[in-house]
């Protein structure tokens, strides 16, 4: 059944026409299939005032029990004007404020008695680099897409300002956020990990050659000059510090330079350094020592001499420290006389140690280095399946073309000999290779035993993450500023974003360790300020909270925000 209205005219003796309108109810008759008509009143002439008044009359009181109608009435007066980024930037406003980051710049600030305070300017380029990274042009439209009013005074100008001033307090600013994450997360640093990384750069750099360089690519882009990033962190996880470095500059080197500056800057009595191989040459180890740092780090297996080798990595020895590990410790010293004994057997006249070379080498600093060798059954049960597969793939080109450009691109080099336009299988280093299946070697001067000793080490991979982070998430590259100073600023940026991220992620762990920095943010994302006109008022309103969204306030101790946020008068 339907109801709706007509109108239906009528003629006058005089030729003039009267027109009335009618309510009129359809229905379906099911016999004779078709619709049929009834008028079910007249509603009266549409030239009789009277009759219309009592039309109005009726509608406004059918009115109330029309909710779309009803809707439609409230909000005639009701316009939306924005809709801004609102819920993450009350998060990282909290942890800015926790780690110290507000009170501090603004102390600097004040000290340097400069006429405008860009300590939100730099907040703003900081959020940029969590929410939604991009240059520092963007920055100042971005800025513009969220609700924060005291943002709404900065333009282009400030936020290059405060990259020249953030790089010019680096140094005591990472001293005061060390500070401050130590008081934050109550956590004792005694462990301290570095890494590095290349970060390409693909702007003119016209200001900074000294800085920009070509170098070892990590990323394989070898056409685009580059800076170096090392990253220092500590046992939990927690970046402490960055530095900065020209592009050529490798590991090694860059490894003696930071290490100097750790206990200084950071006035630590004691601290082991754990690094990955990259950064381990018998110079840097040396003068380890010699500063009297204890240290845990990475060695590169193949790089040792053959008989070293032997004596490290055959399957001897070993014993279970969990259900898949296993270790094998031998001192400097043991290696030592070892190898010695292995190398006397091979000479034609063999030399036996004296006791007085025995006690000096015994003596040295060197001596009292420990090797702990590393073996997981699985991942070598791994390794040597996909050893045997190579080999299988390797024959087969070998076989039927001289695929000379294949087994190069494709990393197989290594397994053939290759001379003119013949290939052979390198049978003798596919065998070799079975040696280090599963295994990785460390070398220490710590008293800690075994099972500390890997599991610092793999505490390394936070490193990585934070790397994956910084370039990807944050997207510290590439990078576009042209002078040193401001490539260095940008970086400080990504690196006090990185700061933010971990914080909030050992929140989130504290209050629930099944939650995921991504899968919270997400749904805080999804928390808007949105401006409505009504009448002559301005009324800002946040949105509900959906999904996880209210378990990162409570994870950073911080009120949910009311539903209004502010009222104005237009």
């Amino acid at each position: 059944m339907t109801i709706y209205t007509r109108t239906k005219k009528f003629k006058n003796k005089d030729g003039s026409t009267r027109e009335y309108l009618y309510l009129v109810e359809s229905t379906w008759d099911k016999e004779k299939k078709q619709s049929r008509q009834r008028n079910i009143c007249n509603l009266g002439r549409l030239d009789n005032k009277e009759a219309l008044e009592v039309l109005d009359t009726l509608l406004m009181k059918l009115q109330k029990y029309s909710e779309k109608i009803n809707l439609i009435d409230i909000c005639k007066d009701i316009s939306p004007e924005s809709s801004k980024t609102y819920g993450e930037i009350l998060i990282l406003k909290k942890l800015w404020k926790e780690l110290g980051l507000k009170e501090v710049l603004t102390k600097y600030f004040r000290e340097s008695q400069k006429e405008v305070d860009l300590t939100e300017a730099i907040f703003a380029m900081v959020c940029n680099r969590l929410i939604a990274p991009s240059s520092k042009r963007e920055v100042d439209k971005w800025k513009k897409d969220v609700y924060e009013p005291v943002w709404d005074k900065y333009q282009l100008h400030h936020l290059y300002k405060a990259l020249d001033f953030l790089e010019n307090n680096k140094e005591r600013m990472e001293q005061e956020l060390f500070n401050n994450v130590k008081t934050l997360f109550n956590c004792k640093v005694n462990v301290m990990m570095f890494d590095t990384t290349n970060v390409s750069y693909w702007g003119e750099g016209k200001h900074a050659d000294e800085l920009l360089s070509h170098g070892h690519a990590k990323n394989k882009r070898f056409d685009l000059k580059q800076v170096t990033v090392g990253l220092i962190m500590d046992q939990n996880g927690t970046p402490l510090g960055h530095e900065v470095w020209p592009g050529n500059m490798s590991d090694k080197p860059a490894f003696i330079a930071v290490i100097d500056k750790i206990k200084k800057k950071y006035a630590i009595d004691k601290v082991i350094l754990v690094a990955d191989r990259g950064m381990v040459s018998e110079k840097n180890i040396a003068y380890l020592e010699e500063q009297k740092y204890e240290y845990i780090l990475g060695i590169k297996m193949r790089q040792l001499s053959k008989t070293r080798q032997k004596l490290l990595f055959n399957d001897e020895e070993f014993e279970y420290i969990t259900k898949n590990l296993k270790t094998k410790e031998l001192t400097e010293y043991e290696l030592w006389l070892k190898e010695q004994d292995s190398l006397n057997k091979k000479r034609k006249t063999p030399k036996e140690l004296s006791e007085k070379d025995k006690i000096n080498y015994k003596n040295t600093k060197k001596a009292q280095r420990r090797w702990i060798v590393c073996l997981n059954e699985e991942v070598a049960r791994m390794d040597n399946f996909k050893r045997e597969y190579f080999r299988k793939i390797i024959e087969n080109k070998i076989e039927f073309s001289t695929a000379k450009e294949w087994i190069i691109k494709n990393g197989y080099r290594k397994y053939v000999n290759i001379k003119d336009l013949s290939i052979e299988l390198n049978t003798d280093r596919l065998e070799n290779d079975q040696l280090f299946d599963g295994k990785w070697c460390l070398i220490t001067n710590t008293g800690l035993s075994s099972e500390e000793l890997i599991f610092a080490y793999k505490d390394l991979a936070s490193i990585e993450r934070h790397f994956r982070d910084l370039k990807s998430e944050l997207e510290l590259g590439p990078i576009y500023h042209w002078t040193e100073k401001r490539i260095r600023a940008h970086i400080f940026v990504c690196f006090l974003a990185l700061q933010l991220k971990v914080a909030f992620t050992k929140c989130l762990k504290d209050f629930n360790k099944d939650l995921s920095y991504s899968e919270v943010m997400r749904d805080v994302a999804k928390i808007k300020a949105v401006t409505f006109k009504i009448g002559e008022k301005i009324v800002t309103m946040r949105t509900e909270l959906v999904g996880s969204a209210n378990i990162a306030f409570k994870a950073v101790k911080t009120a949910i925000p009311p539903k209004i946020i502010s009222t104005d008068v237009k």
